[in-house]
């Protein structure tokens, strides 16, 4: 089985390369890097998604889990719309652009906010990151 810890490091040094590749030589590189970022945090996101949701036991704090796995859709497209455009149309790109970085300023806000609303909701269900350190 591919697992990510093995080939994390190289694939995120690959990634950096030719992100600075594309950068400083070719621009139109970077909507395909852009989107296949956006499809990796997708992933991840349906990936913390399926394993809360197994903890979760109260259907309230499953929606809440619902919420913040369609922000993390929105941030992810958001970003990759957002570089799309900029290398294609600077003005929409900035437009975009301007809608993902509200999303990003909001983003610890927005995890203290689900936070809160998952503990009220069921006190004692752990946060991603505990499960992921009991995994380990």
């Amino acid at each position: 089985m591919i697992t990510i810890r093995r080939y994390g490091f190289p694939a995120s040094m690959f990634y950096v390369v030719v992100f600075l590749y594309a950068l400083f030589v070719e621009r139109m590189w970077m909507i395909p890097l852009m989107w296949l970022l956006a499809i990796f945090l997708i992933f991840m996101g349906g990936n913390e998604y399926r394993i809360m949701r197994h903890v979760a036991a109260n259907p309230l704090a499953i929606k809440w889990l619902r919420i913040q796995y369609a922000m993390t859709w929105l941030e992810a497209l958001l970003l990759a719309a957002s570089m799309t455009a900029l290398v294609l149309d600077h003005s929409i790109g900035l437009l975009i652009g301007v809608f993902f970085a509200l999303m990003r300023f909001t983003d610890s806000y927005r995890d203290r906010l689900l936070t809160k609303k998952l503990q009220a909701v069921e006190p004692d269900i752990p946060t991603y990151e505990q499960l992921i350190e009991r995994m380990s």
